[in-house]
């Protein structure tokens, strides 16, 4: 008896051993996140969540006079972290190339059947394409938005190739270069707003705001707010439920007498 207590404590030690280690490693990464840009992050999926129910629920149609322009400023905020994350990456992001595949896979299934176009995960799934082709020229991508004219993916994606690949470059930009020379690309896309038409125009508008606010995160990684914090941890696992809670009560509204 005493030799089979002996065995089987010596075969769960390597599993509690295993537990304690992946509780410390979770312990040390919450600890060296950087709390104010996934504050940042949840910030954008509530603009995002607002924007959705916006569309789905109320049919306000996004213009300069609607609450729809303001929400503008979750996708230069995503595409930028995205950017700025990315050039961070020490290797290919192969893990989270395939989260993002993923979710663009699961959130489009819904998408598509209701728009007849692929939604801005998909976008960010080919710029992560580009990013991993050009990798260190990636952001010679950053005037690509004013090839808008030229993009032929705008009647497939909801938000332009061209475009997104422009501002996830426009993150690479802030975390390569700094905030001054961000901030004078930003100002170069603001200025390609003549060469787009609207409402993609519309998010270009938002593009230098999106940097300045992640440059001045990156430089205070201890602020945060709870709740945005909390949803800025899991941005996709966030951004694919409310997607699917949100359709979900669009057809039950539509389809009730």
């Amino acid at each position: 008896m005493t030799k089979k207590r002996k065995s089987t404590e010596q075969r769960q030690r390597p599993s509690r051993n295993n537990t304690a280690r992946a509780r410390v490693k979770n312990r040390w990464e919450i600890a060296n996140r950087n709390q104010a840009l996934d504050t940042i992050r949840g910030l954008a999926i509530v603009l995002m969540i607002v924007d959705h129910a916006a569309d789905l629920l109320l049919s306000i149609p996004i213009s300069l006079s609607s609450v729809r322009i303001i929400t503008r400023l979750s996708m230069p905020l995503f595409c930028v972290l995205m950017g700025y994350f990315l050039h961070r990456a020490p290797r290919l992001p192969g893990k989270r190339f395939g989260q993002v595949l993923l979710a663009s896979i699961i959130v489009n299934l819904a998408y598509y059947s209701l728009r007849g176009q692929l939604e801005i995960l998909a976008s960010l799934l080919v710029s992560y394409l580009v990013f991993l082709i050009c990798r260190s020229w990636f952001v010679s991508c950053t005037p690509l938005a004013f090839a808008f004219v030229w993009d032929p993916t705008v009647a497939i994606f909801d938000y332009s190739v061209f475009v997104v690949v422009s501002c996830v470059a426009q993150g690479v930009v802030l975390r390569q270069f700094g905030t001054r020379t961000a901030t004078l690309t930003g100002l170069s896309l603001l200025v390609a707003t003549f060469a787009v038409s609207p409402p993609t125009q519309y998010v270009l508008f938002f593009v230098l705001p999106a940097t300045l606010i992640i440059a001045w995160a990156a430089k205070h990684p201890d602020w945060n707010l709870t709740m945005l914090n909390g949803i800025g941890r899991y941005p996709l696992s966030a951004y694919v439920i409310q997607y699917y809670v949100l359709i979900a009560i669009h057809l039950s509204v539509s389809t009730a007498p």
